[in-house]
C-alpha cells in the first residue's frame, strides 16, 4: 500500500511540475509573440512615416486588401500593391504618422493610427487601419485602409 501511495504521489508531483513547465513555456512564447508583433508594427509605422514602399512591401502577403482614399479598393498581389503604395505616397506626401492603438490579438493583431499628409498644397489627415496575419513564420499585412 505504501509503495502504491508513493508511486501515486510521484506521478502526481511529476504531472504538476510538467504542467507548470508547460504553462511557463506558453507564457514565454506569448511574450515573444507580442514582442515580434510590436516589432512588426514599429517597422510598419516607420515605413509609412517615411513613405518607404520597399520597406513596407516586405510585409505584403499573397493577397492584401486595400481601401485607400484615392479610390483604390480590392485585393492585390505584392507586385501590384507595391506600385499602388508608391503612387499613393507620391500623391499624398506623408508629413506625420503614428499608431494610436495596437491590438496584439494572437490570431489577428491590428493597429489604428493617424496619417497626416500634404496633397496639392493642402494639409489633411486620414485614419489608418492595418491588420496582420501570421503565415508560416512571417507576419503579413492582410488589410490596409487609409481613409
Amino acid at each position: 500500500m505504501k509503495i502504491f501511495l508513493l508511486i501515486l504521489l510521484t506521478i502526481f508531483l511529476n504531472t504538476g511540475i510538467l504542467l507548470g513547465q508547460e504553462s511557463f513555456r506558453s507564457n514565454i512564447q506569448s511574450k515573444d509573440s507580442n514582442q515580434i508583433v510590436n516589432s512588426v508594427f514599429d517597422d510598419i509605422e516607420l515605413s509609412i512615416r517615411e513613405g518607404n514602399v520597399p520597406r513596407l512591401s516586405k510585409y505584403l502577403g499573397a493577397q492584401t486588401y486595400f481601401s485607400l482614399s484615392n479610390g483604390v479598393n480590392g485585393y492585390y498581389s505584392p507586385n501590384q500593391a507595391y506600385y499602388i503604395l508608391e503612387d499613393f505616397f507620391n500623391l499624398y506626401k506623408v508629413t506625420a504618422f503614428k499608431f494610436n492603438q495596437i491590438s496584439k490579438d494572437k490570431t489577428n493583431p491590428y493597429a489604428t493610427g493617424t496619417f497626416s499628409f500634404d496633397n496639392k498644397g493642402k494639409r489633411n489627415t486620414a485614419k489608418v487601419y492595418i491588420s496582420l496575419k501570421k503565415i508560416g513564420d512571417k507576419w503579413n499585412i492582410t488589410q490596409l485602409t487609409i481613409n
